[in-house]
């Protein structure tokens, strides 16, 4: 899990600051990154904070049918998606201007929205479609003749009868259907390569909430490679991720005007350089907080900064195991409970208060 510290750290050491117009939110950035985790060694399961399996495997689960409707994610409890899917609903209904990010109203719309989202089941089949995301390039990928490929399947035969092929891959870059998404996709490329007995998956993403997301992306593609090797007779081994606009969230202002002073970025990040022992990231933390003003009502936690921080003092502890329970092949397995599938052994994190918000 140091890997995933590193590229914490790496971002708070000479990450530049932004603004991201579809969130309407702040960033500290880098432009790219990349790190290696060996499935041999154990599931890169984050330690330093708790992160309930079942979250990103349902979402995978959730992928790999080729769905595009929050609503089977939000009857399971798995919000992930919701605000994204409200998000694009007022855009369809030209409510976006009416309805401001990071106001009151936003927020009491947005609850409203995902109530009726659980109980309307007309209102659920509109509101709640997210528009060919993901997943649904997976199964649904459409060509210029309106003919759909489904390149899971196909990429399961591929590997099967030709494994030294390289185009064992599922991209959900659609450029065609990109204005349709609720978001473009972030992880857009997973390539899988046969070396030997071995199988490895590199996945790379255009966009990485570095706090919220990298945790999920790790457990839900490293699980994917699992269950691509067991379909097709292969070790899982390295699971190489490669974000390239790769941030952490600094909220909205007032909060955010901390870093549109350069002087101030640069001495946050001077004095992250000079610190050498884990406390110093808690000092640190207690130095920003005084500095920054308070965060305004309802945009409570969008600023990641105190979060990574209090992450980065943790020490890693030892990976836990994944194991496939049931040889269920996997376009079946994926109608199953995952957790019914996959099982995790040893995942003790640390727990502590790590609720940020997430950008929509």
């Amino acid at each position: 899990m140091e890997a995933y510290h590193t590229l914490l750290k790496e971002i708070l050491k000479r990450g530049d600051f932004g603004y991201e117009p579809r969130t309407e939110e702040y960033i500290l950035g880098i432009s790219g990154f990349q790190s290696t985790y060996d499935l041999r060694e154990g599931f890169p399961l984050v330690t330093t904070k708790n992160v309930p399996p079942r979250l990103p495997f349902e979402e995978l689960f959730w992928k790999l049918r080729g769905e595009r409707n929050v609503k089977s994610l939000v009857d399971k409890n798995v919000n992930i998606w919701t605000a994204n899917a409200f998000d694009r609903y007022l855009k369809t209904n030209n409510l976006n201007e009416k309805i401001p990010k990071h106001s009151q109203q936003w927020n009491e719309e947005f609850k409203n929205y995902s109530e009726k989202i659980k109980e309307d089941s007309e209102f659920y089949k509109k509101a709640g479609d997210l528009g060919p995301v993901y997943g649904y390039q997976w199964r649904h990928w459409k060509n210029s003749k309106g003919e759909e490929t489904d390149q899971l399947t196909k990429m399961l035969k591929s590997i099967k009868e030709r494994p030294g092929s390289r185009y064992h891959a599922l991209s959900a870059w659609n450029v065609g259907d990109l204005p349709e998404m609720a978001l473009g996709p972030c992880p857009f490329w997973h390539q899988f390569s046969v070396f030997g007995k071995h199988l490895d998956l590199h996945m790379v993403q255009r966009s990485n909430d570095s706090f919220l997301g990298i945790p999920f992306n790790l457990a839900q593609d490293s699980a994917l490679l699992h269950l691509v090797a067991n379909e097709t007779g292969y070790i899982p081994r390295f699971f190489i991720h490669t974000p390239i606009n790769t941030h952490i969230y600094v909220g909205v202002q007032p909060r955010s005007n901390f870093w549109m002073n350069p002087k101030n970025v640069e001495n946050f990040q001077n004095k992250f350089k000079k610190i050498d022992e884990r406390e110093g990231y808690l000092e640190l933390r207690e130095w920003y907080l005084k500095q920054v003003p308070e965060e305004s009502e309802g945009n409570e936690r969008k600023d990641h900064i105190p979060f990574v921080l209090n992450q980065i003092s943790k020490e890693p502890l030892g990976y836990p195991k994944l194991t496939i329970e049931k040889n269920v092949p996997l376009l079946e397995s994926i109608n199953m409970s995952p957790l019914e599938i996959i099982k995790i052994d040893g995942y003790n994190p640390l727990k502590w208060d790590s609720k940020a918000n997430m950008a929509a």
